[in-house]
C-alpha cells in the first residue's frame, strides 16, 4: 500500500486536533533534502539581489553628490507653454537622499538577516487556488517539493553556528502574513463544496477557516545542512 503522502497525513492530523509539534519526523528524507534545495536556491537569489543593491546604492551615492542642475530638471507647463523647474534646489536634493535612504534601507535588510533565509513558492506555481484534483493527487505522490509546500507554505529557515537550519514555523490557515485568525462564514463554505473536487487546496483552507480558524500546530524542523542527499537523511533517520 501507498504512503500516505506527507501533505494529507499533517492535515488529517490537523483536522484530528493533534497539537504536537512537527519536525523533521514528520518528513520523508526527499522531502528534506528538498528543502534544503530551496533555502540554497533562495540563498543565492538573495546573494543576487544584495549584490544589485549594492551595485544600486553606490550610484544612488553619486547621484547624491551631484550639484543641482536646473537645466536637467526641466518639465513643460501645459498651460503656458513654457519649460519650468520640475523640483526646487532643495527638493531636488531630497529627493535624491530619500532616494539613498530606500535603498540602503532595502540593502540593510538583506546584510543583517545572514542567518535567516524566508523560502517562497515556486516562481512556476502561478494559481494560488492550487492544482485540480487528479494533479493534486498525482503531485502528492511523487513531487518533494509539492508536499513541502502545501504543508509548510512559506517558511523561514535559521542557520544555525553548529551547521544546522532550523525551519520554525506554525502549521495553520491563517494566510501569509497574518498573525489573526481568517475565519469563513459558513454560508461561503456551503456555496463553494464545489472545490473539494476543483480545487482541493482552496477547499482544505476553507475548510479549516470555516470550522478550525484558531487552531495550529508548531513547526520545528532541523536539517544537517551537509545531507543534501534522500540518502544521507535516510541513515541519520
Amino acid at each position: 500500500m501507498a504512503r500516505i503522502p506527507t501533505n494529507a497525513r499533517l492535515f488529517g492530523e490537523y483536522l484530528l486536533g493533534n497539537k504536537s509539534p512537527i519536525t523533521e519526523q514528520d518528513f520523508t528524507p526527499e522531502e528534506l533534502s528538498e528543502m534544503l534545495r530551496m533555502i540554497e536556491q533562495q540563498d543565492q537569489a538573495n546573494a543576487a539581489e544584495e549584490a544589485r543593491l549594492a551595485n544600486k546604492v553606490e550610484w544612488a551615492k553619486k547621484e547624491a553628490q551631484q550639484p543641482f542642475d536646473e537645466n536637467k530638471n526641466l518639465i513643460l507647463d501645459k498651460k503656458t507653454g513654457v519649460l519650468v523647474p520640475r523640483y526646487s534646489e532643495e527638493e531636488y536634493n531630497k529627493l535624491m537622499q530619500d532616494n539613498l535612504k530606500s535603498i540602503q534601507k532595502d540593502l540593510k535588510s538583506y546584510t543583517e538577516t545572514k542567518d535567516k533565509t524566508s523560502v517562497s513558492y515556486r516562481d512556476e506555481r502561478k494559481d494560488p487556488a492550487g492544482l485540480n484534483f487528479v494533479n493534486a493527487i498525482s503531485e502528492s505522490f511523487k513531487s518533494p517539493a509539492y508536499n513541502i509546500e502545501t504543508s509548510l507554505g512559506h517558511f523561514n529557515a535559521h542557520k544555525n553556528k553548529d551547521g544546522t537550519v532550523t525551519i520554525k514555523d506554525r502549521y495553520d490557515f491563517l494566510g501569509y502574513g497574518r498573525d489573526n485568525s481568517v475565519k469563513v462564514p459558513l454560508s461561503y463554505f456551503l456555496g463553494n463544496l464545489h472545490l473539494a473536487i476543483t480545487k482541493p487546496e482552496a477547499f482544505g483552507t476553507m475548510l479549516a477557516r470555516t470550522f478550525l480558524a484558531d487552531r495550529g500546530r508548531d513547526v520545528n524542523i532541523t536539517l544537517d545542512s551537509k545531507a543534501k542527499t534522500a540518502k544521507t537523511f535516510k541513515e541519520a533517520l
